[in-house]
């Protein structure tokens, strides 16, 4: 990925925002996109505690990665496209 150093007044606008944003010249034509990356967004701790994680890890379950991995390539050779709709396969 390629990095671009902006200057203010830019830096503050796109500091400040919330959510993802369009970024268009003045004359209207779209150049990309932008994600802020606020520390708050990031998710650093794990969706359940540890006492929730180690009753799942006791209640066993699931299907073995081989099984997984197995149907998955199957379902890829079977489909015509896989990832982005507009890509076809060959």
């Amino acid at each position: 990925m390629s990095i671009l150093i902006v200057q203010d007044p830019l830096t503050t606008r796109l500091a400040a925002a919330d959510s993802p944003l369009e970024i268009c010249s003045s004359d209207g034509r779209l150049l990309g996109y932008f994600t802020p990356a606020k520390a708050r967004q990031l998710r650093l701790e794990p969706p359940a505690g540890e006492e929730e994680m180690a009753r799942r890890e006791a209640a066993g379950g699931g299907r073995p990665l081989a099984d997984i991995l197995r149907d998955l390539e199957k379902r890829a050779s079977t489909s015509p496209s896989f990832g982005c709709p507009t890509r076809r396969r060959h």
